[in-house]
């Protein structure tokens, strides 16, 4: 039976990064990846420039979409249009995440993808983990000391852990739909729309990738019929023309929770409920919880102390800022009326020259110092 320090289950940004930063840190690793890669995520896959401090590495310009993205345009539930500027990271996240499963292997990870975890059992006697994994129809099992759950939202690892924590039916749905053909849009551009007629949760968006216009929405209860108004109102709006290439969607059962883990187990990312609806990304909170995970763990080894409290405290910060814009974002999204005020010239002013001043503080910040956008 193979032995490892770390296990890492799920290949997106949290596993990758905390597989590969377990793997320099000279713990043996293995990162297990349920699909065969590269694989298709539902996701945004917009980034702020900092992000690249969070997983270590300059993103090399092919992994990028070929538009870049550096313009924000808001449109307000009265229909005002607020405009910025702002760089951000555009990638599709089947690329985007292949390159980082392949940073991890550089590092010295193993890495099997068409994995699916089937179970863990805990060894006391032995401190260890007992996985069970399958693998093109064939068993296994490997022997670790630490499992790091970083398999999603649907997560297998938290399920055992806490099943309480998962509802029988989803709470609520993203739809995509992927658009080729002709727009009064611009390709720089990334459109937020802030009216719960369209998106309830957060807002709805509309931007390019390379060929595609990404036209999307979200919400609790009926979201195809949100997508559909959505759709047909930017084709009307933006004599959108052609034809739709894809549909794509992503609906969970887990509920609105932040669990971290116990003892040698750790969830990272979505796994870990680290999903901030008031700024509309997730990705730094994946990337950075992954990092800090693998700290928690070097720490642990070094003082015999238990990896899942250490991770809690380096985490309180990230949690707590998810706590709090839960409370904003229940509140500015409890009508339109609220939204319009969220938007406000004087609380946009405030906002815009917030993201400026954080955006060149950033360049000086240590990776676990940054400051997060919006912030």
């Amino acid at each position: 039976m193979e032995e490892y320090d770390v296990a890492v289950v799920g290949g997106g940004v949290a596993g990758s990064v905390a597989a590969r930063f377990a793997a320099k840190r000279g713990f043996r690793t293995l990162l297990l990846e349920k699909f065969k890669t590269p694989r298709n995520k539902p996701c945004s896959g917009i980034q702020f420039e900092y992000f690249e401090k969070l997983i270590g590495e300059k993103i090399p310009r092919e992994r990028l979409c070929r538009n870049e993205l550096f313009k924000v345009e808001m449109v307000t539930p009265k229909d005002k249009v607020l405009k910025g500027r702002m760089k951000m990271l555009n990638f599709w996240r089947s690329t985007f995440d292949s390159w980082l499963n392949s940073l991890a292997v550089n590092a010295g990870a193993d890495f099997h993808d068409n994995t699916s975890l089937i179970d863990f059992i805990e060894d006391r006697s032995e401190d260890k983990i007992i996985v069970k994994l399958s693998a093109e129809g064939k068993q296994e099992e490997v022997k670790t000391r630490y499992l790091i759950g970083a398999d999603g939202m649907l997560s297998r690892v938290r399920m055992k852990l806490r099943p309480q924590d998962f509802d029988r039916k989803a709470s609520g749905a993203t739809v995509n739909y992927y658009f080729v053909g002709e727009a009064n849009l611009d390709p720089n551009t990334l459109y937020m729309f802030y009216k719960r007629e369209f998106c309830p949760l957060m807002f709805a968006w509309v931007y390019l990738k390379d060929d595609k216009w990404v036209i999307g929405t979200g919400a609790n209860e009926n979201p195809l019929e949100y997508a559909e108004r959505f759709l047909n109102y930017v084709k009307e709006k933006y004599g959108l023309r052609g034809e739709i290439v894809k549909r794509e969607g992503f609906s969970s059962t887990l509920k609105g929770t932040v669990f971290l883990g116990e003892e040698r187990i750790l969830l990272v990312g979505d796994a870990a409920g680290l999903v901030d609806l008031y700024r509309g990304v997730g990705m730094d909170n994946a990337a950075l919880s992954g990092r800090l995970a693998v700290k928690a763990i070097t720490k642990a080894e070094e003082e015999g102390l238990e990896a899942a409290k250490i991770y809690e405290n380096l985490m309180k910060k990230v949690v707590r800022k998810i706590e709090v814009n839960a409370k904003k974002q229940m509140k500015r999204l409890s009508s339109n009326n609220e939204l319009e005020k969220s938007l406000s010239p004087l609380n946009m002013l405030k906002g815009g020259l917030q993201m400026l001043i954080a955006n060149q503080i950033n360049k000086i910040l240590p990776p676990e110092k940054l400051i997060f956008l919006p912030p």
